[in-house]
């Protein structure tokens, strides 16, 4: 029988998007694979190969060295396809080469499949390039995981005396040894640092400081494996660079959608349903009001949604002027069959200018808890206003939402899309009862509000809006975000400089 090949494949930081395409192949077409604690369990879904977990954590080896040595060796000889999968890359601390040599000398094939290693894509994904003109021009990689009294350690004084970026890989559990080494070899304790807690995941999590502090940050943020630690300047560039994270507070069906565009514009969404939506019974006298009215307005898709499943309604709409107020909105009218117009302001006073001349009676199709502030600007001007609830507006329930009040410190931007939203948001928190570490959270995240009604809400509650956008839109709000960073970031460099 022919002797099969292993191949010594990198499974890269987590992210299975981060896998390279040879590796995923060959995961495709293994017979065997033998993996370790892979971040991300979707990796091995839907494969045909028998699946040995060899996995180690600290302290607890599923399998020795020796025995994943052998056991490699065992199935190549049936003549199997072997995958040893490694997290990173299999010859950066991953012991790939000692199972290279193991299968070298049994005269077995093997070829290596390099990954991308965390100790680049963890900093990176936070922010933080580990080279940058100016800045750094070398990089330093060490083991975290040194036992005292082991041949040849670590040279610290080495380590500290060198420029550029040290990065530390494996060294949760020792880092406070690790750093009180590398001070204690001449490093300063100004020296930034920052650690990058799962890379690559959604939870992903960066904690700066200095060297001075980053033991302590790291015990207030319960930072947990797997985990670098990043020394240097570079660590800085971070305020500028990291992507920031978004809490969508939007009903489910809205967060995809939403979740897109905010990553088109850069930021990492969390989502995290606030609302919930849910159909009212309908007013026996709903067709004569809406015949009564010469224009009829939508204030969002859901409105849209709910109205246009009535065939009565349907057919009504055609004879009247429609208003949209926005272009999700105007989209969702149009997906239909309906031409509607859209206010260039989203205000009493832009509906006015748009309506001018055109009808005198209008009926507002929308939320039971929506705001009003447009229909009372509207009667203020002389206007017949009429409003029809078809749908209401719940707590979701949804398990996101909480798990974004528990890492609300790690989030940083909050968009509002309603009052509702808010509202809900707090009385959850509070019946959680982590009202006062999210209102903290909140103190320190930058927040949105689509429009006045939201702001106000907002306000109200003692919350500090940082963005409104002109037009109240969802992607308005985002583009206004990125501006309000984007300045922020370049005030605080300039403070510096």
């Amino acid at each position: 029988m022919a002797r099969g090949k292993v191949y010594l494949v990198g499974a890269g930081p987590g992210d299975a998007d981060l896998m390279t395409v040879k590796a995923r192949r060959l995961l495709e077409q293994a017979d065997v694979i033998l993996y370790d604690r892979l971040l991300d369990p979707d990796v091995l879904k839907g494969l045909k190969a028998e699946l040995i977990d060899v996995g180690k954590n600290a302290g607890r080896h599923k399998l020795p060295q020796e025995g994943i040595n052998q056991l490699l060796i065992e199935k190549a000889e049936t003549g199997a396809m072997v995958v040893r999968l490694k997290g990173g890359d299999p010859y950066l601390f991953g012991r790939g080469g000692e199972e290279a040599l193991a299968l070298q000398e049994r005269g077995i094939a093997f070829e290596v499949v390099p990954g991308v290693t965390s100790a680049i894509a963890a900093p990176a994904l936070a922010g933080i390039p580990v080279t940058h003109r100016g800045v750094a021009s070398s990089l330093i990689i060490v083991t975290g995981h040194e036992e005292p009294g082991k041949e040849a350690p670590l040279d610290w004084k080495a380590i500290a005396a060198q420029g550029g970026t040290l990065v530390v890989l494996m060294g949760v559990s020792r880092l406070a040894a690790n750093v009180a080494a590398l001070i204690e070899a001449g490093k300063p304790p100004s020296t930034p640092a920052a650690i990058v807690e799962r890379g690559g995941w959604p939870d992903q999590r960066l904690i700066s400081g200095s060297l001075a502090d980053i033991v302590e940050r790291s015990k207030e943020a319960n930072v947990q494996s797997p985990a670098v630690l990043v020394v240097g300047e570079v660590v800085a560039l971070s305020e500028r660079l990291r992507p920031r994270k978004i809490a969508i507070l939007r009903p489910d069906h809205q967060q995809e959608e939403s979740a897109a565009l905010a990553e088109s514009y850069g930021f990492v969404p969390v989502m995290a349903p606030a609302i919930a939506i849910s159909e009212k019974p309908l007013p026996s006298d709903l067709l004569p009001r809406l015949d009564s009215a010469e224009c009829v307005a939508f204030t969002s898709a859901n409105g849209v949604d709910m109205a246009l499943k009535i065939p009565a309604v349907r057919e009504a709409l055609r004879r009247k002027i429609i208003v949209a107020i926005g272009p999700r909105t105007e989209r969702a009218l149009s997906s239909q069959g309906y031409s509607a117009g859209v206010p260039d302001e989203y205000s009493s006073q832009g509906l006015l200018h748009m309506l001018k001349g055109k009808c005198s009676s209008i009926l507002f199709l929308r939320s039971a808890q929506g705001s009003r502030y447009l229909s009372e600007g509207l009667r203020a001007a002389g206007l017949s206003v009429d409003d029809i609830p078809l749908y209401d507006v719940a707590p979701s329930g949804d398990e996101r939402l909480d798990d974004l009040i528990m890492e609300a410190a790690g989030v940083d931007i909050f968009a509002f899309t309603s009052s509702s939203t808010v509202r809900f948001l707090i009385e959850r928190a509070a019946a959680l009862g982590r009202e006062e570490e999210l209102r903290l959270a909140l103190e320190a995240a930058a927040v949105a509000a689509i429009g006045k009604p939201t702001a106000d809400e907002l306000k109200r509650l003692g919350i500090n809006v940082d963005v409104m956008p002109e037009r109240f839109t969802f992607e308005a709000m985002l583009a206004a975000l990125q501006e309000f960073i984007r300045a922020g970031a370049n005030m605080r460099r300039e403070m510096r400089e």
